[in-house]
């Protein structure tokens, strides 16, 4: 192993809390083992080590991604993500498969969303071929996938920066119609969780959208009021100014 993934273990062990980690392991609904580091206990460490991270080649970086990613344990996988999004500037359109790996073994909005938030942006402001990669992911039948396709814009909502807000309503408007989730999940908690977090990807999204473009935002909660989710459209029209509220329908 690595000498990084090695010390990252060996301060993992010394900071253990058997108890904090049974509490998260529950609350994230995780089959991975949890050392129980708050996020400051591992951001120090994370700075500790932001030279070594930064001096990293792009092979040698993502070869430590995948050496910490397969432990299997929680900790050793947000550092793994943490890695790569100090890199992110280096990925292009051959890390598609290494990105879905990562996004499909995540199995939790804690791991998704810290990789796909911080780091599509920019592979989409690259390349504009990875706004394909959102046309298949939101067809996939892992809800956590479909969720990647409606958050990967995020960021790009929330500067105001170029980005497809009308790929986004596309794909948001195809999520309404939830019949999928009944054929493709058959507990009743893996059906809840996903009806859950498509809808609050949704009305995540339209929040930080509607910080630069109420009007698009607003145009489409009128426009899809009826047959959205209750939670995507307070979500949605949180943040809107009276001004905007009050063209709701």
């Amino acid at each position: 192993m690595n000498a990084l993934t090695l010390d990252y273990k060996k301060y993992l062990k010394e900071h253990a809390n058997a108890e904090r980690a049974e509490k998260e392991k529950a609350y994230l609904y995780s089959d991975l083992k949890h050392y129980g580091l708050a996020a400051a206990e591992m951001g120090t460490f994370f700075r500790q080590s932001q030279k070594t991270v930064a001096a990293l080649s792009k092979a040698a970086m993502l070869t430590i991604c995948l050496e910490l990613w397969q432990q299997g344990t929680h900790e050793e996988r947000v550092f793994a993500l943490y890695i790569l999004e100090r890199h992110k500037n280096a990925l292009n359109l051959e890390d598609k498969n290494i990105i879905e790996k990562l996004m499909r073994e995540s199995k939790g909005w804690a791991l998704l969303d810290s990789l796909i938030i911080p780091i599509m942006p920019t592979l989409l402001t690259k390349y504009k071929k990875t706004y394909g990669w959102l046309k298949e992911w939101i067809k996939d039948d892992d809800y956590w996938i479909r969720r990647s396709a409606l958050l990967a814009q995020l960021l790009l909502f929330r500067t105001g920066s170029k980005c497809d807000k009308e790929l986004f309503f596309t794909l948001a408007e195809s999520q309404l119609d939830e019949s999928w989730i009944a054929v493709k999940y058959i507990k009743t908690l893996d059906r809840s969780r996903a009806r859950f977090f498509i809808r609050k990807a949704i009305g995540w999204a339209l929040r930080e959208l509607s910080q630069k473009d109420p009007g698009s935002v607003v145009k489409f909660l009128n426009k899809n009021k009826n047959s959205m989710s209750g939670l995507s459209y307070m979500q949605g029209s949180r943040k809107l100014s009276d001004k905007f509220k009050k063209a709701l329908k």
